[in-house]
């Protein structure tokens, strides 16, 4: 064969290529969208190998959404300008989309990790290292206006969600040093949720990096005063020092379970000796 000799596929070889089925090959030649290079007197469609790269493209457009009408468009007026603004504005399309995916995955990889961390739920107190975190801040909660300010707790979420800050975590809560030492375990300070980044945004902190004591309740907030008491007391008999704000996470909540009393909370208080 001579290097400029041509390679041509059958319908059905070209259509493997592709994985896709000859009918559809057949579908696009009936509409002018994509036709054979050659047609033998017996019917018999072939592609060259130049038409590949062009399937390719006709064929991505159609997998990413582009209705059939609008690539005949673009494939029998192309031009580079024109191919070029189409294949910009599709990229970018397909990096939001990307990113999008991207989002979901890491919120179902927390919601795992948390699972699993559920999973070997025990009553025992410990001391743990724990690594810094990025956490977005509500505003002061108020406690005067409710046990719980449940416009902070809204308005916090709505600013979560809004600016796609969500990944999977539940909402925590916060009680400073200083409510601590003063044995104060129903006056909380800020909800804040975990973020994964910092975005220079005014209302994520970051929790500092170091030791906790750590310990698990099951129920829901309205029992954490017992396990506080518990961690204070387990600090205390230890000869360690609270050196920081105590941080309540929801490990299980109503994702994994219906029941408020299978919830799983976890309370760290950074400390050292």
């Amino acid at each position: 064969m001579s290097i400029n000799e041509k390679r041509y596929f059958s319908t059905g070889e070209f259509a493997k290529l592709f994985k896709i089925n000859k009918k559809t090959l057949f579908h696009y030649d009936e509409i002018g969208l994509f036709k054979p290079e050659k047609v033998e007197d017996n019917g018999y469609r072939y592609y060259s190998e130049y038409q590949l790269d062009l399937f390719s493209v006709v064929y991505t457009l159609k997998e990413i959404g582009m209705p059939l009408k609008d690539i005949k468009n673009l494939m029998d007026n192309r031009n580079p300008e024109r191919i070029l603004n189409l294949f910009r504005n599709k990229y970018e399309e397909i990096e939001k989309e990307i990113n999008s995916l991207r989002r979901k995955q890491e919120i179902l990889f927390n919601k795992i990790n948390l699972i699993k961390e559920g999973e070997n739920f025990n009553t025992d107190i410990i001391v743990e290292e724990q690594d810094e975190e990025y956490l977005l801040l509500s505003k002061p909660i108020n406690i005067s206006y409710d046990s719980y300010d449940f416009n902070c707790y809204i308005d916090h979420l709505d600013y979560c969600y809004k600016n796609d800050l969500y990944i999977g975590y539940p909402l925590g809560i916060i009680i400073s040093r200083y409510k601590l030492h003063k044995k104060d375990y129903t006056d909380y300070d800020y909800y804040y949720t975990k973020v994964n980044r910092d975005d220079s945004n005014e209302n994520i902190i970051v929790k500092p990096k170091g030791l906790y004591a750590v310990g698990y309740i099951k129920g829901y907030f309205d029992k954490t005063p017992i396990l506080y008491k518990k961690l204070v007391e387990f600090i205390e008999a230890n000869d360690l020092c609270i050196i920081g704000d105590s941080y309540s996470d929801v490990i299980f909540d109503e994702v994994v379970s219906k029941n408020n009393d299978d919830f799983i909370i976890k309370i760290s208080i950074q400390v050292n000796y």
